[in-house]
């Protein structure tokens, strides 16, 4: 299981608003592949994985997230994927 974070583009950049999710829930995804669309004070920046695996999203669209934050994981597996999904679902109250 891989983690995705929101990166820290510039000095200053403390946050980042979530502006859309290329890619989609359960989706298998390769390296380098666009993830999610993030918006800065200064632009916008599509961010890619470094890791193939099927994507679990964890924030949502239309928020502000802090740097560091963990918006995704990426499943190596269709089972982990599984695992991952149904953990979350159950921490979550779902």
């Amino acid at each position: 299981m891989h983690e995705v974070r929101v990166p820290k583009l510039g000095e200053t950049m403390t946050e980042t608003q979530l502006i859309e999710w290329v890619a989609k829930e359960g989706e298998k995804v390769e390296v380098r592949q666009v993830l999610v669309v993030l918006q800065t004070e200064k632009t916008s920046y599509e961010l890619e994985t470094e890791h193939a695996g099927i994507l679990h999203i964890i924030a949502p669209v239309d928020v502000t997230i802090p740097v560091g934050h963990l918006i995704a994981l990426l499943a190596e597996t269709q089972k982990e994927y599984e695992e991952i999904k149904s953990r979350v679902e159950g921490s979550s109250g779902v």
